[in-house]
């Protein structure tokens, strides 16, 4: 993939005699349009943003403007608001912060639904900015205009895991069950735990191909699980796929810190054209269940 190059942080700054000709001469000052301000201190800024997703924020479905003061000012971010081409509705911060001179702060906010018109894997049409309103000590109010960065491209990942998400719901629905069983195999513990698909009436053709195993999960005798279902041939009612599990790795510390080791992701094909993979959370039952099978079956292998 190849994304745009990055562009550098736009500052506020007021507008000046640069374009006092502007009228005869058609000058258009570069940069945001001016600011509102309620005192006449120096103007805040310059700022940057980063937009960013860490991997616990992932089910949730959050996302983080990272904030950077260049400036010599202190300044509070009251509310923040990213728009993208490709989330239906603005990212809006769930709360302020103060972010002073030469500090980065971050800023917490919800994804709206996406837009999954034309092809979602592509970063054409993104055209991230974010408008910052901020206040500095001496009273001075400002929304500052920037075009934020995004190094990881986390949001193009996040359009098309949404957008794989609801083409594939449009043909089938699948679950993880609650409870799993345990059993040997080859004198080894295993734990079965159970995907549910069923076919939507009327929805598309989907096909699941894979089941990629996590840093904590895998098959007994690889790293992930090949499947076989298509929607074409389920029948109406839900049907069980089974997957025996063992642990991936017997780190406890990475046991401890896990992070989105019960999260599965599926390979699937909607209408013959492959998707972007598409995840399963495990319910909280089900996640308790694994960490402890996990935990259980490590310490027996540390302690024969």
């Amino acid at each position: 993939m190849t994304r745009p190059p990055a562009r550098s942080a736009v500052t506020a700054a007021a507008l000046g005699g640069a374009c006092v000709l502007a009228i005869l001469a058609g000058c258009v000052a570069p940069g945001p349009a001016p600011v509102e301000t309620a005192a006449t201190g120096a103007p805040p800024g310059p700022v940057a943003v980063e937009v960013a997703q860490a991997r616990t924020d992932r089910v949730a479905r959050v996302v983080e403007l990272q904030v950077r003061n260049d400036g010599s000012t202190d300044l509070t971010v009251t509310e923040g608001r990213l728009t993208a081409g490709s989330l239906d509705g603005d990212v809006v911060t769930l709360q302020g912060r103060d972010v002073p001179a030469g500090a980065t702060r971050r800023l917490r906010a919800a994804l709206p639904a996406p837009r999954c018109a034309g092809d979602p894997t592509t970063v054409a049409d993104l055209d991230l900015t974010v408008a910052l309103d901020v206040v500095t000590a001496d009273g001075t109010a400002a929304t500052l205009q920037v075009e934020p960065t995004d190094e990881d491209d986390d949001l193009l990942r996040v359009r098309g895991e949404d957008c794989a998400a609801a083409a594939v719901a449009a043909g089938l629905e699948m679950a993880l069950d609650e409870t799993l069983t345990t059993r040997t195999l080859d004198g080894a513990p295993v734990a079965d735990v159970t995907l549910r698909v069923r076919a939507v009436p009327g929805g598309p053709r989907v096909q699941l191909t894979q089941v990629l195993g996590t840093t904590l999960l895998r098959a007994p005798d690889a790293s992930s699980w090949p499947l076989d279902v298509d929607t074409a041939t389920l029948g109406a009612d839900a049907e069980p796929v089974t997957l025996p599990v063992v642990p991936a790795r017997c780190d406890l510390h990475a046991i401890a810190e896990d992070k989105r080791g019960t999260v599965l992701g599926v390979r699937a094909l909607v209408d013959g054209v492959e998707q972007p993979v598409v995840y399963v959370v495990s319910p909280p039952d089900l996640l308790g269940a694994l960490h402890r099978f996990v935990v259980d079956t490590c310490t027996a292998a540390a302690d024969p």
